[in-house]
């Protein structure tokens, strides 16, 4: 009797491990405008997740872009991190947008490319529309700056080049104090949540851990 209970629960630990490794999945629905608003129309059907240390996070995309929405708790930056092959992308959307690159050398992840600060206009004009069109074709992505819209929400658009087949590996660090970031999901335990990083320079010698990271499935 023993041994079968013994037997039992280690197969229940297994289902377990194996259930909670599964991609969380992302339901498709219309393109939300990326302006800082989060209406409730445009992110009706969107997965929802809590921040760590409060605020909420949502989730959806339209066959073409996956669409990330951060309700931070107060007036505030975000960092999103995506990976595409052996590089980690920081997209950071503040006062203006910028992205680092990172490559694993050795144990430690090293800059390959730090922040170029672009996009820092408060208002959307067709001048300005035109140049956040052009940033996202360059460069895969786009966000509202935090002096946009409704203070303490960042929307950002991200295309399906970040994705890892099907799946996407994401992180998410909210700040309006570097020390003490909300971020998403709640395994996340590496240097997402540097300060340094977080305050927009690009530090060296970095430890990312990938598989803390959340797995998101694109449902079609």
């Amino acid at each position: 009797m023993k041994i079968f209970c013994l037997l039992f629960f280690a197969a229940l630990n297994t289902a377990f491990s194996q259930t909670a490794t599964q991609p969380l999945q992302v339901p498709k629905a219309n393109a939300p405008a990326i302006d800082g608003k989060l209406g409730e129309d445009e992110w009706k059907n969107a997965l929802k997740q809590g921040l760590v240390g409060g605020g909420e996070l949502r989730l959806q995309h339209d066959g073409n872009f996956f669409y990330v929405g951060v309700h931070g708790t107060s007036h505030g930056w975000c960092h999103i991190y995506v990976t595409a092959g052996d590089t980690i992308f920081v997209h950071h959307a503040s006062a203006a947008l910028g992205t680092a690159t990172y490559l694993l050398k050795g144990e430690l992840w090293q800059p390959q490319q730090t922040f170029i600060w672009e996009l820092r206009e408060r208002t959307f004009t067709s001048q300005a529309e035109a140049a956040r069109a052009a940033y996202l074709k360059s460069k895969g992505w786009l966000a509202n700056n935090m002096n946009t819209g409704t203070q303490g929400i960042i929307e950002f658009k991200i295309a399906s080049r970040f994705l890892q087949g099907e799946v996407v590996r994401l992180a998410v660090a909210f700040a309006s104090d570097p020390a003490s970031p909300q971020y998403w999901p709640q395994t996340l335990a590496d240097d997402c949540r540097k300060r340094e990083l977080l305050f927009g320079s690009s530090p060296a010698d970095l430890k990312f851990n990938r598989e803390s990271w959340a797995k998101l499935q694109l449902k079609m």
